[in-house]
């Protein structure tokens, strides 16, 4: 981990300073900042965000949740290992279950707030992406953000719990981290809301199961790229 990045308490009216801390140590997972497997100090990262102890730890017991970090008994924490081949495969085959029939499910049941709500965050990841402003830590984050609204519009809110158990955009943005955002993604989810909003259920169930289809397609090959590099400086001699 490195330079010291300051946080500050801000106003009244701003977020609590447990929330920021949880964002910023969210965004080190994501952008590699702590490493898959790496041991977490809880005094090193209160010194270097600027806030006590508290906060850090309420942040990460946060984070434990999301299975982004462990806690061991007398050791403390740790950043979750990769993925490993078949959970990836696994979380897939979990997503093709769950994801489609619910996009069908939100284009029969979503209120008219719901596919807008839907529609402005496709929007906002598209001009930031035109802007070029949008690092691949951010993408996941809106990318988990547009998902959820999909599962929440169906109104169903067991499809919620279930679907967040599986923090499957967490766990494979922070594997790819290095991998681009792709135009045909945001083309993708374009296609997921005007299916939901036409209230078209078929259209929009084959139009999630197209995207999850490609999308597994563009995370498999940087995830096999990053498995075979790590794999060969493992075997690399030491210096």
């Amino acid at each position: 981990m490195s330079q010291r990045t300051a946080v500050t308490n801000g106003r009244p009216g701003r977020p609590r300073m447990s929330d920021v801390v949880y964002e910023r140590l969210q965004e080190f997972l994501l952008d590699g900042q702590i490493q898959p497997g790496e041991r977490i100090r809880v005094d090193e990262l209160s010194r270097r965000l600027g806030v006590s102890q508290t906060p850090v730890r309420e942040s990460l017991n946060r984070l434990e949740a999301e299975d982004l970090v462990t806690k061991t008994h007398l050791i403390g924490y740790s950043a979750t290992p990769k993925l490993t081949p078949q959970r990836f495969e696994d979380l897939f085959e979990a997503r093709f279950l769950i994801e489609p029939y619910c996009s069908g499910l939100a284009a029969g049941r979503h209120r008219g707030d719901e596919v807008e709500q839907l529609a402005q965050i496709a929007a906002e990841m598209r001009a930031r992406y035109q802007a070029g402003t949008m690092s691949y830590g951010a993408f996941a984050r809106a990318d988990a953000d547009f998902h959820e609204a999909v599962i929440a519009a169906t109104g169903n809110s067991y499809f919620g719990e279930i679907f967040a158990k599986l923090h499957c955009h967490l766990q494979l943005f922070r594997l790819l981290r290095d991998s681009s955002v792709t135009e045909d993604a945001l083309d993708e989810h374009d296609l997921i809301v005007t299916a939901i909003r036409q209230r078209d259920t078929q259209s929009a169930d084959a139009a999630m199961h197209a995207h999850l289809t490609a999308s597994r397609s563009r995370l498999r090959t940087a995830f096999e790229s990053t498995t075979q590099t790590t794999a060969a400086d493992d075997l690399s001699p030491g210096v």
